[in-house]
């Protein structure tokens, strides 16, 4: 499967989210699942349900692929990862649940 997330790079009160922060969420997510590849930088809005305040964010688009038993983990991964933003909620996608592999190549010999 592959998964989709966003990293904001603001805490809520507008604070910028340090970089060596971000590298460590970053460098977790590749020991955790193998890799994660950077998807370059979003801009986005979002309409709090509850209070309807309006956050506009930018955010760094990240995507992990892995196997899909790997489902409720990278849900608890993302949760806590918002947790350590002091995020209100984080972006999560899963797609082609049944459909991504991470194929081995074998060394060439000679």
């Amino acid at each position: 499967m592959k998964l989709t997330t966003l990293l904001p790079l603001r805490f809520n009160d507008g604070g910028e989210v340090p970089s060596e922060q971000i590298n460590i969420i970053l460098d977790e997510l590749a020991l955790k699942f193998g890799g994660c590849s950077g998807e370059g930088i979003t801009k986005g809005q979002w309409l709090d349900p509850k209070d309807k305040t309006l956050y506009r964010d930018e955010s760094r688009r990240v995507s992990v692929s892995c196997d899909n038993s790997l489902l409720w983990e990278a849900r608890q991964t993302v949760m806590t990862i918002g947790k350590a933003l002091g995020q209100r909620a984080m972006y999560f996608e899963v797609r082609d649940y049944d459909g991504v592999q991470i194929l081995e190549v074998p060394a060439s010999e000679g």
